[in-house]
């Protein structure tokens, strides 16, 4: 049996008697990535809970209300009587918003005067915020345009032109890429990912340390016939291997799920994955040899890959954050694989366009693997330097 087989066999025969490292191999990415799909496999926020204080009580009032109900994202849970009932509903958390209408809405509004309405939004939840805004902003509108509508044919202009009057100026928004928008595309997609890289590191810097915590190091050399070359290849090949099948089932299970969102390939992408998987990994190599300390490493692991979304740049804009968390950003092998999810699978960019994040990971996972592995070939084997956990 060759050196690399059996050094293979003997992480398998390790990972067939340990029930931990087994459930973080085998069990435990499936398990999140259907926990963190389940999460927003509804796609849109629907049913937002919102208050409504109708100080006007008139037809219009009612008919605004039932617009506003019906509006997607949005539903009046709360009518409140007066306004401290409202805002303490607000305050509660069991609405996230508060319509206010006006008394005396319809007659001025009947009578060519503008009726302003009052829309408090808790701007803690940005999203529930923009999504109630969005669907009550569209319920005014169709209000005021059917109102300016008819007020104008009573005068003899006809629906098509009197629509043109009552809107002279119109923006015709088109969006592209994830036209819904779909949060299952925007943040289950991108999320996934972000586990992914967790767990390439953590199952990494797991597999060498505990070699090194446990003082056997030296036997896993010793099987690989004393080449630290063929103990990591033969060491990690397993788990590269697991999560590129684990990543093929994501490309798949989310290219069948949402086909109209992406139209790029879904090789090229899983292709980009395993190389975001192998980035991830070699940082986990790189981290391990220069601490050699199992515990350590794993910390260093979880501050490196954890935060990772937050600083990728699909939540909050890259470009507007600052320089110092840019930098951060351009060492995170999700940032670069974003960039590639959002440029080749969602737009369908040829891969010229998107030639840049690639190289970047290919960098990272040079880089890593060959630091990491000269620093753990000089001193990773060295007796003084095991035990440490």
């Amino acid at each position: 049996m060759s050196a690399f087989r059996r050094s293979l066999a003997r992480e398998l025969a390790h990972l067939q008697h340990d029930k931990g490292d087994r459930f973080l191999t085998f069990w435990l990415m499936p398990a999140l990535c259907l926990f963190v799909w389940w999460i927003f496999s509804a796609g849109q926020p629907e049913q937002l809970p919102v208050a409504v204080l109708d100080q006007d009580r008139s037809t219009l009032s009612r008919q605004l209300i039932r617009l506003v109900d019906a509006a997607p994202g949005v539903a009046v849970t709360v009518s409140a009587d007066d306004s401290k009932a409202a805002v303490d509903a607000l305050r509660q958390r069991q609405v996230y918003g508060l319509l206010i209408l006006p008394k005396g809405m319809q007659d001025d509004v009947y009578n060519g005067q503008p009726a302003e309405l009052v829309l408090q939004l808790n701007s803690q939840y940005t999203t529930y915020a923009s999504t109630l805004q969005r669907g009550i902003q569209q319920a005014v509108l169709t209000v005021g345009v059917a109102i300016s509508a008819d007020r104008l044919q009573r005068l003899g202009i006809f629906a098509d032109a009197s629509l043109d009057t009552v809107m002279p100026v119109q923006v015709l928004a088109t969006p592209l890429y994830n036209e819904g928008p779909n949060y299952e595309v925007f943040l289950a997609a991108t999320l996934i990912p972000a586990l992914f890289q967790i767990l390439a590191m953590v199952l990494t810097v797991s597999a060498i340390g505990r070699e090194l915590r446990d003082g056997s190091a030296q036997g896993w050399l010793d099987t690989a016939n004393g080449s630290v070359a063929i103990a990591l290849c033969s060491k990690l090949l397993l788990y590269l291997t697991m999560l590129c099948f684990y990543g093929a089932g994501y490309v798949w299970f989310f290219q069948q799920l949402v086909p109209h969102s992406y139209t790029g390939s879904p090789l090229s992408i899983w292709l980009s994955f395993v190389l975001m998987n192998a980035a991830a990994m070699a940082i986990g190599v790189l981290l391990i040899a220069l601490t050699r300390n199992f515990r350590m490493a794993l910390s260093l692991a979880g501050f490196y890959s954890a935060p990772a979304f937050a600083y990728s740049g699909q939540a909050f804009p890259l470009v507007a954050m600052p320089e110092l968390a840019q930098y951060w950003a351009s060492i995170l092998p999700l940032t670069h694989w974003l960039k590639i999810y959002n440029q080749q699978w969602l737009a369908a960019a040829p891969f010229a366009a998107a030639t840049h994040p690639w190289l970047i990971l290919l960098m990272i996972l040079l880089l890593g693997s060959l630091i990491g592995f000269l620093l753990l070939k000089r001193s990773g084997f060295k007796p003084e330097n095991w035990g440490a956990r």
